[in-house]
């Protein structure tokens, strides 16, 4: 047989329109087995089984095809078959139906898999790649040399010698993190499994560690045996382990000899080059050590009631040894970060001795310098607060909350963005389970839209803390324009943690964001200037500002506050001075927090007096932050921040009008919410092309407060922390 002829009988076997079939119905079976088999766990063996099996099958199948002959009576073997009765073409309809079929439906899955299914999987293949990669360059900087030190067990009779147990693991891990070649897990991490029935390879990898250090103490009498071992916590395999038993005559003494014993064996062990042994840390009485931990453990729930019992925990602390300068700067901290109904000027009044008194006592205490930062920053001056947080870290390269609120005044107040989430990864580093830490960065990744990543993370501070977790994916879902998310998050934390609400600015703030003015001057003990910014009473925000502002007017931001709140009231006479005073002495708007809505007042105060602007000189600040913002990637909107409307702002402010509100209208449609109370901007409320943007604002937020109101008003799942005003329910 020629070649032409065994062609021909291929064609008229049908074996070429088989192979086809073959090939693409094979295709399509391995394209759904790859997609199923893992919903279902099996394994990538499985898939290979398929795929060598289907190759087996293709020339058997051609074999077939060639043996046997499809007819109308089925199939029979080609020689049996009667040519004569039916033309090829007619024998091989049935197969091109089918080959049409498999080709249709290959197509559609190539398309569904191309543009619906290949999107998300990159998109969650690229948040775990940058998870790992952040994983690894957190731990690959030092290697094996990071190490969590877990809440020792008191194996005592008594259970009120839990306070000297944690007291050990409390110094070693402060000596620790005097090493500077070593990663030590902060308290608030490491100690969050105490009392749980978790392996050491499991804890390892939460904390992204190589070691674990953990131990036990027994008490009876005046003898007290403490037992100590050291782990490879991704083997489980212990590297070293001692005992020491010792009379129980001075508690302090014990602690610190055995602290530094264990402390020399972790350098040997770890290869560890320190040119001067980490100090113990001074002695105390026993009452004021055991205040000290309550007061430590309390203040890192970050609740309004642990905090104020955390301040009266250190407050016993500083009564039993005045000369306790870690007592002093933990308690000036506590007072500092605001979680009470206290004004910003009575807790400074409140903090400022202690923090004096930390710095008199021990200079060289990263605790005293981070609670000296804290002050300055509450007193408006950012570029103190920074300086000190930075002595912090490179007094306790460890110091997580410090790094904490150093990114929190680069963001802020700076404009640093970049140099502020590198402070962000470092405080999630050294203490991955704090509500804080992770917090602050969740909300960094929210800003650059890298959402992927932020629900990884909201996925973790679940299982840490339900509490926490509602607040900030209340945040993380309030974004394009969802604001009712942000009040129904927050009661969710309050209900988690039983927490009833009192005088609470932020909820009001959430309120006030609904136009529930009601229920946010009801949640008000004292009055908060921002909320009544949001309420449009601008007569009462000038009253509190000037009243903060008498009371300590060297204070730059009182300065500004009152300044601003002037001008937003429409007082431009009274403002001009105050802001232009301020300008001056900062060398320009850049120098101010780097407001766009302090350049608004500016500009409006100028031309109400009909001065000669110099409108770039004025905004070419601002726009440089908005630069700043956008290489640093923070590209989203969320209710209270939009470059979109800055970068609108400025240009209106520059006489691109067109651009302007084009610009204030999308910040305005992804969910941005636009101050319409205050009298900044008289003449972008009067432009009758703004009029537009209000009706869909006003509209988005009628829409959001029926939907909160629809949760609440309807047997209220919160009422046993908040119920709605009467009235409210009516609208």
């Amino acid at each position: 047989m020629h070649m032409g002829e065994f062609l021909d009988e291929l064609k008229r076997r049908n074996v070429v329109r088989v192979a086809i079939a073959y090939l693409a119905a094979a295709w399509l079976l391995i394209q759904l087995v790859e997609t199923l088999f893992p919903v279902f766990d099996l394994s990538d063996s499985s898939i290979r089984l398929v795929v060598i099996v289907l190759a087996i099958g293709f020339p058997l199948v051609l074999l077939l095809s060639w043996i046997y002959e499809l007819t109308p009576d089925g199939f029979k073997v080609d020689s049996e078959e009667d040519r004569s009765s039916a033309p090829a073409s007619h024998r091989g309809e049935k197969l091109d139906r089918a080959i049409i079929v498999t080709l249709v439906l290959a197509l559609g899955y190539f398309a569904v898999d191309k543009f619906v299914l290949d999107p998300a999987r990159d998109s969650e293949r690229e948040g775990q790649i940058a998870e790992q990669a952040r994983s690894e360059a957190l731990i690959g900087s030092f290697g094996d040399r990071s190490i969590a030190v877990l809440p020792f067990v008191n194996m005592s009779d008594d259970s009120g010698n839990e306070y000297f147990s944690d007291g050990i693991s409390e110094e070693l891990l402060n000596l620790l993190a005097g090493v500077p070649e070593l990663r030590v897990i902060s308290r608030s991490s490491s100690f969050s499994f105490k009392g749980k029935d978790i392996d050491i390879p499991a804890i390892a990898e939460q904390l992204e560690v190589a070691h674990i250090l953990e131990g036990s103490v027994r008490k009876a009498g005046n003898q007290v045996r403490i037992t100590a071992q050291l782990i490879d916590g991704r083997t489980d395999t212990h590297l070293w382990s001692d005992t020491y038993d010792r009379e129980l005559e001075d508690v302090f003494e014990i602690q610190d000899e055995i602290s530094a014993a264990i402390v020399g064996e972790l350098i040997s062990r770890l290869g560890l080059a320190v040119e001067v042994a980490p100090q113990v840390t001074r002695q105390t009485s026993s009452e004021a050590h055991e205040a000290y931990l309550r007061g430590r453990y309390l203040v890192a729930q970050r609740t309004t009631s642990s905090v104020e019992s955390a301040i009266r925990e250190f407050e016993t602390t500083v009564r039993f040894d005045p000369a306790f300068a870690a007592g002093h700067a933990e308690l000036a901290n506590a007072i500092l970060i605001g979680y009470s109904d206290r004004t910003e000027a009575a807790n400074i009044s409140l903090a400022t001795p202690h923090v004096e008194a930390a710095l008199t006592l021990d200079p060289g205490l990263a605790e005293a310098r981070a609670a000296a930062g804290n002050l300055a920053w509450l007193q408006g001056n950012p570029e103190e607060a920074l300086s000190h947080f930075q002595e912090a870290v490179r007094l306790n390269r460890n110091y997580s909350e410090a790094y904490t609120w150093m990114g929190m005044i680069l963001e802020y107040e700076l404009g640093r963005y970049e140099e502020s989430f590198a402070a962000r990864e470092t405080a999630l580093q050294l203490d991955p389970l704090s509500f804080p830490a992770i917090g602050n960065y969740i909300s960094g990744l929210i800003w650059r839209n890298r959402l992927t990543e932020a629900d990884q993370q909201l996925a973790k501070a679940q299982s840490i803390s339900p509490g926490f977790f509602h607040h900030i994916n209340g945040f993380r879902f309030s974004l394009g324009g969802n604001w009712s998310r942000l009040p129904l998050g927050y009661l969710d934390t309050l209900l988690s943690q039983s927490e009833i609400v009192g005088n609470d600015p932020l909820l009001a703030t959430y309120f006030a964001l609904l136009g529930l003015d009601t229920e946010a001057l009801a949640v008000l003990h004292s009055p908060d200037p921002q909320v009544l910014s949001f309420l449009g009473h601008t007569s009462d925000v000038v009253s509190i500002t000037q009243g903060n502002f008498e009371s300590n007017p060297a204070s730059l931001t009182n300065r500004f506050l009152f300044g601003m709140a002037l001008a937003a009231d429409g007082d431009y006479e009274r403002a001009r001075p105050i802001l232009e005073e301020i300008e001056e002495e900062n060398g320009g708007v850049d120098g101010v927090n780097l407001r766009t809505d302090y350049a608004a007042a500016l500009v409006t105060i100028r031309r109400k007096f009909a001065d000669n602007i110099e409108l770039e000189e004025l905004l070419a600040p601002i726009r440089n932050d908005i630069h700043r913002l956008r290489n640093a990637g923070i590209t989203a909107t969320t209710w209270d921040m939009s470059a979109d409307f800055d970068s609108g702002l400025l240009d209106y402010l520059a006489g691109d009008r067109e651009n302007g509100l084009r610009l204030i209208a999308r910040a305005a449609e992804n969910g941005f919410f636009i101050f319409l109370h205050e009298a900044l901007l008289p003449a972008l409320y009067d432009d009758p092309g703004f009029a537009p943007i209000r009706e869909s604002q006003e509209k988005r937020q009628a829409r959001e407060r029926t939907k909160f109101l629809a949760v609440v008003c309807n047997d209220n799942p919160y009422e046993s922390v908040w119920q709605p005003a009467s009235g409210t329910c009516d609208q």
